[in-house]
């Protein structure tokens, strides 16, 4: 399955709503959320190409699947509009500079593959 950029935007706007495992308000839920979110960004940014990308891809595809489970925990709260937070706009800005360098995206993609299947 291929990401497309909507699939994406999705999961930066839920790992901003998202938690550890038993979340006890919808507060820790957001807490959780823009951590992992953090975290993500900052393992996307020292990647410089193809190659450090492959060598990270197992750590990624774990940090993907576990905002995947979270976002799953996420959806037992009410809905509510956020605006997007610094974080998310930073993971954005990571994956949109990944995608540009060849061979990237395919990359990324395959390390969101079962995040995605878990989130539908």
């Amino acid at each position: 399955m291929i990401l497309s950029g909507q699939n994406i935007r999705f999961l930066i706007f839920a790992s901003m709503t998202l938690a550890s495992c038993g979340p006890a308000t919808l507060s820790d839920v957001r807490y959780e959320g823009e951590a992992q979110t953090k975290k993500l960004a900052a393992e996307l940014r020292m990647i410089e190409g193809k190659e450090d990308l492959q060598r990270a891809s197992p750590k990624l595809k774990k940090r993907f699947n576990k905002i995947a489970e979270l976002l799953v925990l996420a959806r037992k709260f009410p809905k509510e509009e956020m605006e997007p937070s610094f974080a998310s706009e930073q993971l954005f800005a990571e994956l949109a500079r990944l995608y540009e360098i060849p061979g990237c995206k395919e990359l990324i993609e395959n390390a969101q593959v079962d995040a995605v299947q878990r989130c539908r």
